[in-house]
Parts: C-alpha cells; sequence; structure tokens
C-alpha cells in the first residue's frame, strides 16, 4: 500500500469513528420552532418529518420514583380499608378516640336521672317511704323462711320493761311517775340507717323529704308502740305494711307510724287500744325498701302530707322517751 492510500484509509476510519460516537451520544431534543410556511400555506416536508419524530418530553412522576410512590399511596390506601376493618372484626381493641366518642354519644342518649324541679315539687305531698300502689312485686312477698323468722321471732319475744332509774347514790330507785313513752326497738338490735331530712331517695333515685328515721334490724325483730293511744291503721297500704297509733300526751295529738312490715308481722288491727312499750309488729321489706328496717315516723295529723311530719328523734328526745330492756327481774 502506498502512502497515499495509506492516509486516506486513516481518514476513512477517523471519519467512521467520528459517525460512531455521535450515534451513541444521546439524542438532546431540539426546541420546537414554528413552522415556515410555504406561499401555498403549508409545512415543509422535512418540518413535518421531525415533528413526528422527535423525542416525547418526560412527564413528571413517570419515573421510577413516581412509581414507588404511587405504590405506597397504594399500600396505606390498603391498610385503611382492608386492615383496620378486619381488626375490628377479630375484635381488636378500639381506638381511644373512638371509644371516647361512642362513649359520649351512650351518655348523652341514656335515660337521665329524674331531678326535681324544685324542692317544693319533690317533696310536697309525697312520702318517699310509702307506696300507694298495688304492685305486687314492691309487696317483696316472703319466702318460707322469712315467715318462719317473723313468726319466731314473734313467739319468742321476750317481757320488755322499763328501765329502773338510778338515784344519786347510784343505788336504783322507784319511778316517780312511769315513762311514758318509749323507744320504738330494743336498744343493741337495730343500726339508725337513715335520718330525718332530705336525701336522693336509694330506690326512687330523686330527692325526697325522708319523713321518718330508718332502723336497720333483722327480719321479725319486735317493734313495741312508742306510747299508749288507739291503732287508727293497720295492714298493707298499697304494697307497704303499715301501722298508725293516734296518741295524746300532754293535752296534744300526736300519731306514730311504723313502716316496711309483712303482712304476718303486724300484730295489731285498726281499733285496738295499746299500752306504752306493747309489742305491735316484727321489722319486715315492703314498699320502696332496699332491706329490712323499720321506717318510724311522727305527725301532727294522720296524713301523709310532708308538712304534718316531724324529726322523729328530736320528738322523742323532747318527750323523754327511754329505752326498753329485757332485764325485768
Amino acid at each position: 500500500m502506498t502512502r497515499r492510500e495509506r492516509r486516506e484509509a486513516e481518514r476513512a476510519a477517523a471519519r467512521a469513528a467520528a459517525r460512531s460516537e455521535k450515534d451513541e451520544a444521546p439524542r438532546v431534543p431540539e426546541p420546537p420552532q414554528a413552522p415556515a410556511a410555504t406561499s401555498a400555506g403549508t409545512v415543509p416536508v422535512a418540518a413535518e418529518i421531525h415533528r413526528r419524530h422527535r423525542p416525547r418530553s418526560v412527564r413528571p412522576g413517570a419515573g421510577p420514583l413516581g412509581t414507588v410512590g404511587r405504590g405506597a399511596v397504594l399500600a396505606v390506601l390498603a391498610a385503611v380499608t382492608v386492615l383496620v376493618p378486619l381488626s375490628d372484626y377479630l375484635g381488636a381493641p378500639t381506638a381511644v378516640g373512638v371509644t371516647s366518642v361512642v362513649t359520649m354519644a351512650d351518655e348523652a342518649t341514656a335515660d337521665p336521672v329524674p331531678v326535681a324541679t324544685s324542692v317544693a315539687a319533690a317533696v310536697l305531698g309525697s312520702d318517699a317511704d310509702v307506696d300507694s300502689t298495688t304492685d305486687a312485686p314492691l309487696a317483696n312477698v316472703p319466702d318460707a323462711a322469712t315467715l318462719a323468722r317473723i313468726r319466731e321471732a314473734r313467739q319468742n319475744a321476750v317481757v320488755t320493761c322499763a328501765p329502773p332509774p338510778v338515784g344519786a347514790s347510784g343505788d336504783t330507785t322507784a319511778f316517780n311517775t312511769a315513762p311514758e313513752l318509749f323507744n320504738p326497738i330494743v336498744a343493741g338490735t337495730y343500726t339508725v340507717s337513715s335520718e330525718y331530712g332530705y336525701r336522693i331517695h336509694p330506690t326512687l333515685g330523686s330527692l325526697k323529704l325522708h319523713a321518718g328515721q330508718d332502723y336497720a334490724a333483722s327480719v321479725g325483730t319486735p317493734i313495741y308502740a312508742v306510747a299508749a293511744g288507739t291503732v287508727t291503721t293497720a295492714g298493707m297500704v298499697g304494697s307497704t305494711g303499715t301501722v298508725t297509733i293516734r296518741h295524746e300526751i300532754d293535752g296534744e295529738v300526736w300519731y306514730t307510724s311504723y313502716l316496711h312490715m309483712y303482712a304476718d308481722g303486724i300484730y295489731v288491727k285498726k281499733g285496738d287500744t295499746v299500752t306504752a312499750g306493747q309489742l305491735i309488729a316484727g321489722v319486715g321489706s315492703t314498699g320502696y325498701s332496699t332491706g329490712p328496717h323499720l321506717h318510724f315516723e311522727v305527725r301532727t295529723a294522720d296524713d301523709s302530707m310532708d308538712e304534718s311530719t316531724v324529726n322523729p328523734a328530736a320528738w322523742l328526745v323532747e318527750h323523754n322517751a327511754v329505752d326498753l330492756t329485757t332485764d325485768c327481774s
């Protein structure tokens, strides 16, 4: 090969290498140019070919990073729409916020506790412990064992008497005058569970005047007349066992009432004359009652109005009532 032929071969190789590098380099899209219109108003053929074959621009999010983002969004949506309902179905704990909202909604729709519009509306003309209806369930009819305890308590009731007074020297002395009043239950056999006054009634749930004093005691515990008098009521008033006695004390008329006995636990009848300290009934649990107890009232009239009531504990103290005793030897 001659020197001339070798130079031409080298030039050809250089041109081929340049063309190869040009083909391998990335093609950068040329900025769009407005097509030049011909005199006839048509786009040149070369410009049309360039428009059709130029590379398309890349849309945002079309690359690998956009695909990953869309996948993450789909995963979150799947967790919300599938996993959460599934966990609820399987008994998973409910979120605290949801529980609070549900609880508040339940509380808002729950039946409200009855609240009196005024104290007078709550108490005047009504007695919280006397049920005047004839609803059988409120009567709390005793079972055979309870009836047996009532009868046994009556049969085994011991003789009671007034305690002998103690003189200044400490020796017992005779009474100048016999006591006229006694407490209705023997000391040591009861506990005062509710005193006279306003309270939220334990079964009705509303504000009421508790028109008497409650002595909690076992079923059948003896109940005694606090003073001599005449029985005006003896039996079931509605579904509440009741005994009422009329007394004349120092020229005044008083009425004492004893409530919640069972029918078998009432030992006197209307019209009977009783003496102070006489056994008249046994403790029960009828009417509006949450357990066996004596509800004892003192009134100025033989009615059920709260205006006629007085504090029974203060009344007993005022009239010098004494405790009965079983030590009568």
